[in-house]
This record gives structure tokens, C-alpha cells and sequence, in this order.
């Protein structure tokens, strides 16, 4: 049988004296050298995937909230701040009133939800079992309160708007401010949709689920119930 060399360089592979057997063939890997020797194999790498959803639910969920808290402190005072010159202050302090109930209601729901993804992103960088089922109950949370919304905005903010817009005498600028307007709240919901669906196919794939593996927080146990 082929042996070692009597003097083996630790960290250096064993030569082997083939002269001594020709047309021996080579010995298997790791012969000569003690059990356990060596690297161990490496083993499953985690998807990433989890990690950044986390630090951007974080960071979204932070910068929804700062401006939905925003809204619901500054209430009426924040549209009075608006310049008005083209629009009577009566016709648009009564805009304000007819959109400032259903304002407030869907900007404290919108901090709720904000709030709720700052913790749930904690559990998304952490890898914590318990996050995958909040993330997919949130981002269901959160379809839910953009369908909410539209139907707000038609049944109230687009009427509301149709009234201002009635006092502006000038045809091009009530045209201009109107469109303006109806666009802008229609784009958050565009603007605010794909990141839901983006959790939502995320958190159901089978790779994502196995990676999450971490011991659920002591704070967190009502969302495995």
C-alpha cells in the first residue's frame, strides 16, 4: 500500500512514493491524514431575498408613516397653506371640509399600516419564521386598503374636486389644476401597489420559507396563532 512521506508539511497534501507500486492507482482524497481534517462542506446558502425586503420595509414603512403622522396633525392647516390666488378661500376651505373626515380616516389606517411594516421588516432581516406569515398577511392588508381608497376617491375626493374646480372662472387653469389634481390621487395607488404584490409572491415561494428558520420573538407570538 502507498504511505505518506515520513515527513509531512502541516496544511501541505502527502506525497506518495508511486515507485514503489507502479500502476498502483492514486490513493482517495484526505488519505493519510486524520478524521475530520480539512474544510467541511458548505452548506445552503439563504436567499437574500428576505434580508433586502426587510431593510426596504423598514425604510418605506419609516418614510410612509413620518408623512401620514404628518397629515393627521397638520389636518385643515396643511391645505390652508396651499397658494390660492386663482381660487376663492370659501370654495376651497369648503373642499377641505368635504374631503377632511375621509382624509384623516385613511391617513390613520395608512400609519397603521406603515408602523406594522417597520416591525414586520425587523422579522424579514432577522430570518424570523413568524415574518413570513405577517408578510403575507399584510401585504393582503394593504390590497385591501388601496381598493378602499380608490373607492374613496371616486365617491369622494373626485366630487369634491368637480365642485372646486366650478368656481375657477378661468376655463385653462380650472382645466390645468383639475387634471392635475385627479391624477395625483390616482397615482398613489399605482405608486403604492407593487410593493405588497412584491411581498406577496415573495413570502409564498418555498425557497424564501425554508430560509426563514429563526426562533420567533417573545413579542410575536400572536402572529403564529
Amino acid at each position: 500500500m502507498p504511505r505518506p512521506d515520513d515527513a509531512v508539511v502541516a496544511g501541505a497534501a502527502p506525497r506518495y512514493h508511486s515507485g514503489m507500486h507502479p500502476g498502483y492507482p492514486p490513493p482517495p482524497p484526505g488519505y493519510g491524514y486524520p478524521p475530520g481534517y480539512g474544510y467541511p462542506p458548505p452548506g445552503p446558502i439563504k436567499p437574500s431575498a428576505p434580508r433586502t425586503l426587510g431593510t426596504l420595509s423598514m425604510v418605506f414603512g419609516g418614510l410612509v408613516s413620518a408623512t401620514s403622522l404628518i397629515g393627521l396633525l397638520a389636518g385643515k392647516s396643511f391645505g390652508t397653506m396651499m397658494n390660492t390666488n386663482r381660487i376663492s378661500r370659501a370654495a376651497f376651505e369648503r373642499y377641505l371640509a368635504e374631503i377632511h373626515s375621509a382624509s384623516m380616516v385613511m391617513s390613520a389606517l395608512m400609519l397603521a399600516l406603515s408602523l406594522a411594516l417597520v416591525y414586520i421588516g425587523t422579522g424579514q432581516r432577522g430570518y424570523q419564521r413568524w415574518a413570513v406569515r405577517a408578510s403575507i398577511w399584510w401585504a393582503i392588508a394593504a390590497l385591501v386598503y388601496l381598493v378602499v381608497q380608490l373607492i374613496v376617491q371616486l365617491v369622494v375626493m373626485l366630487p369634491a374636486i368637480d365642485h372646486l374646480m366650478a368656481d375657477i372662472g378661468n376655463r385653462q387653469f380650472r382645466d390645468t389644476i383639475g387634471t392635475i389634481m385627479k391624477v395625483s390621487i390616482f397615482s398613489s395607488v399605482v405608486f403604492y401597489a407593487p410593493y405588497p404584490i412584491i411581498l406577496l409572491t415573495t413570502f409564498r415561494k418555498s425557497a424564501t420559507v425554508d430560509a426563514m428558520d429563526q426562533p420567533a420573538l417573545p413579542t410575536a407570538e400572536v402572529l403564529r396563532s
